[in-house]
């Protein structure tokens, strides 16, 4: 699909586009951030915000349940797209499941070895109904997917809700909003979080303090100041490796877009009549053409090798942006070089009143349409793993946040391992979430293609109004022909 889409960026040609207005959503000074440098101290999670799932009228019988004893030696299917800690964390508690639950449900774990794999493989099963798993651990924008295609995903609320075989109000609460959102649909809840994170800043704390800041920064202007900063020690340096380095390395993912687009007030991009996404909006020209200006002023450089860690360790990027979940990957390189450099996490900053912006995105379960016992079995697997138990040990092995304030208050360990990441929950209250509908799949990936192509040098920075017009026209083409990521 890239070179599908990059095709049709490379025959742009310029025009003038209708550039609509959008209106930012103004934040509350009490739900700000509080990044502390040079102490990092254990931060409350923030307070529960109840979930609004429906709660029907209760029956002695729910209609959804099957008898008890229906269940014994039923044996489902799980499938996740893991590897490495988080997987064999998995493994352990499935085993425990398998060997504790008194219903005598079997589950079986297969790692499939990432998210594009599992969705390929769910949906290359659509016409075999012995093909798909029971349950599924996904991004939200796939079960949103499957539940729009033939309902292929179970909607959960009479289950959560049940007052016996569900989750307590309590525990719901306990679930920040944010997190619950992404996977509603109408009011219909198609999955339940179970790793959440965010793209964030990797930023040098200690090499800030040697270019003359006092201070990390809060605002895109502080954030340009500082690259460009870092850029021009590198180049009056003498080391040849350095020259042309010393800023932000250029990262286009999709999500780090998005947050791009988001942190200069971009309006919500979703457009119900017609259904699809609309980012031709002035704030996201605003937020290329920064970005532009940051490659072209030499303060923003692009990276041959993939691994951003090494190259921040090695002094050759002031901050690079990155997943949440890179934290403990980034903690061994930083050890593994020897590195003495003093580092922390930021989010972006804001166009928009100055302030933070974070966007939110992650996996969670859902479960697959099947028969009455196997979406009860699938169901009491579920609703165990859901323990605040198992969410600590899986944010353990895997890092992200934490989906539930009791999962969070379990953490001392992880908090002490990695002190970098305890701030981090402070911008839960602010955090948004990705867009919770099915196209951001594919999306996601064309915002990727296009910022890279609206960033190269040989593409003059007039043509980014077209580029975000086509953005828009090949997310549209590619949803009609039901292409996939």
């Amino acid at each position: 699909m890239r070179k599908r889409i990059l095709l049709f960026l490379f025959l742009l040609a310029c025009g003038s586009v209708f550039l609509t207005a959008c209106q930012p959503e103004p934040l509350p000074d009490d739900r700000l951030p509080v990044v502390t440098p040079v102490e990092q101290t254990r931060q409350p999670f923030p307070a529960p915000i109840s979930t609004p799932v429906p709660t029907p009228t209760q029956t002695a019988t729910p209609e959804f349940l099957v008898p008890l004893e229906e269940l014994d030696s039923q044996v489902i299917q799980m499938w996740h797209p893991w590897v490495g800690d988080i997987a064999r964390q998995i493994d352990l508690q499935v085993d425990r499941f398998n060997q504790t639950n008194e219903w005598g449900i079997h589950v079986e774990v297969e790692r499939v070895g990432s998210s594009m794999a599992l969705a390929q493989r769910f949906e290359e099963g659509f016409n075999d109904p012995d093909a798909p798993p029971n349950v599924v651990i996904a991004p939200s924008e796939h079960l949103h997917y499957w539940f729009e295609r033939d309902r292929q995903v179970v909607v959960l609320n009479d289950l959560l809700s049940d007052p016996v075989w569900g989750l307590s109000e309590p525990q719901r609460a306990g679930f920040p909003f944010v997190f619950w959102q992404q996977d509603q649909t109408d009011g219909l809840q198609l999955g339940i979080p179970v790793q959440r994170t965010a793209r964030v800043f990797y930023y040098n704390l200690t090499w800030a303090s040697e270019l003359g800041f006092t201070r990390p920064p809060t605002t895109l202007e502080e954030f340009k100041a500082h690259a460009c900063a870092a850029a021009e020690a590198n180049n009056a340096g003498r080391i040849p490796d350095n020259f042309n380095t010393g800023g932000w390395i250029v990262d286009t993912d999709g999500l780090t877009v998005y947050t791009w687009f988001k942190a200069f007030g971009l309006d919500s991009p979703w457009r119900d009549d017609p259904p699809g996404f609309t980012f031709e909006q002035p704030a996201a020209q605003q937020a290329l053409e920064f970005l532009r200006g940051m490659v072209d002023e030499g303060c923003a450089w692009f990276s041959r090798s993939p691994a951003h860690d090494e190259q921040f360790a090695q002094r050759r990027a002031l901050f690079y942006s990155g997943s949440l979940l890179d934290l403990p990957m980034h903690t061994r390189t930083m050890q593994r070089m020897e590195s003495q450099d003093v580092w922390m996490l930021l989010p972006f900053p804001g166009f928009v009143h100055d302030r933070p912006t974070v966007i939110v995105s992650g996996l969670s379960y859902g479960i697959i349409d099947s028969t009455p016992e196997q979406e009860m079995a699938a169901w009491l697997f579920v609703r165990w793993m859901n323990s605040s138990e198992i969410q600590a040990s899986l944010l353990q092995a895997g890092g992200g946040l934490p989906v539930s304030s009791a999962a969070a208050g379990m953490t001392e360990e992880f908090r002490r391992q990695y002190p970098q990441w305890g701030p981090a929950l402070q911008w839960i209250p602010i955090a948004k979430a990705a867009p919770t509908v099915s196209d951001w799949r594919v999306a996601r990936f064309v915002l990727e293609d296009g910022a890279w192509y609206a960033l190269q040098f040989f593409v003059e920075p007039e043509r980014i109004p077209a580029i975000l017009t086509q953005i828009d026209e090949t997310i549209r083409e590619v949803v009609e022909h039901g292409g996939s990521p």
